[in-house]
């Protein structure tokens, strides 16, 4: 049963709207070298490429939790703060909440803030988003 596309009055300040949990592994990797290949010369980008792969995370968890969207919305704004990159085989547990919401010039802004954390609840990101809401 496919229920109704969220609406801007379904989002309340400060609810949790839910968590998704992903485990990092190797295929995260390897589909983030397919699109950017391969570091040339051997150069060691491991750490930069988990801390890009942290903003993947805060996205499906948004994508996954926030659904089904209307059409229309825009994606304004974005924050992130990187705490710690994820390590190999890690399960990373982002929750995803409504941080705030208004009306400014007749369009509808929703603040949404995703939180990761990876084994032990150790802090990996903090992402702040401002979406305009299409309804």
């Amino acid at each position: 049963m496919l229920k109704h596309a969220i609406t801007y009055t379904d989002f309340q300040p400060g609810d949790v709207l839910g968590e998704a949990v992903t485990t990092f592994d190797g295929s995260m990797t390897h589909a983030w070298r397919r699109i950017f290949g391969k570091p040339a010369g051997g150069s060691d980008t491991e750490g930069a490429e988990r801390a890009s792969l942290a903003i993947v995370l805060m996205m499906r968890a948004y994508c996954s939790v926030v659904t089904p969207r209307p059409p229309g919305n825009v994606h304004a704004r974005q924050r992130f703060h990187l705490h710690g990159v994820p390590l190999p085989g890690e399960s990373i547990r982002t929750v995803v909440s409504c941080s705030g919401k208004e009306i400014k010039r007749e369009r509808r802004y929703v603040e949404l803030r995703t939180e990761g954390s990876g084994n032990d609840g150790r802090p990996l990101f903090t992402g702040d988003m401002t979406i305009v809401w299409a309804r």
